[in-house]
């Protein structure tokens, strides 16, 4: 979804992604024996209670929002996915690290402007990738939300146990 609004002062950027004031919301990869054997299956995530209710459901909204008085911006979406999925000490998996690469999502609510929303696609396990990229607008207002359906690939065998791992979302406006 994409929106533009009347022309507004202050210069301000706001990203929410999740839940509001602060709180990390949990997305679940929950990898059972059905998922593993005799043929490994992905497995889609599951948003925690705290997660905002969403369409469609087991989605994590992603909403970006701009404003400023005059001339074009480039407004940026940035995910850092460097660190990986650790494993949890004394679950049973070592030290492996699951790398954010096995995660891929599926974006919905998308406008007519492609080229400003969240497309479709998966972590690089980079510092700085970039989600969405664009300029706009001659001064005003704009919004940009879509809901991300998250989806672990599992198509490698790792040692059971429970691994926890944090993407880290940015947004700015130049």
């Amino acid at each position: 979804m994409f929106t533009f609004f009347p022309f507004a002062s202050p210069r301000f950027i706001q990203l929410q992604v999740g839940s509001t004031g602060g709180t990390v919301n949990n997305v679940t990869f929950n990898v059972t024996g059905a998922n593993t054997s005799p043929t490994p299956s992905s497995v889609v995530g599951v948003p925690d209670a705290g997660t905002p209710a969403t369409t469609p459901t087991g989605g994590v909204r992603v909403r970006m929002r701009g404003q400023w008085n005059n001339g074009d911006q480039i407004l940026r979406l940035r995910v850092n996915s460097v660190a990986g999925m650790a494993c949890v000490p004394a679950t049973g998996c070592g030290s492996t690290v699951i790398p954010f690469n096995t995660v891929s999502w599926t974006a919905f609510e998308k406008s007519n402007f492609t080229t400003f929303d969240i497309q479709n696609g998966s972590f690089t396990g980079g510092a700085t990738q970039f989600l969405s990229q664009f300029s706009c607008c001659s001064g005003g207002t704009i919004e940009m939300a879509n809901t991300l359906v998250f989806t672990y690939n599992n198509s490698t065998l790792y040692p059971a146990g429970r691994y926890t791992g944090r993407v880290v979302f940015t947004a700015s406006i130049e």
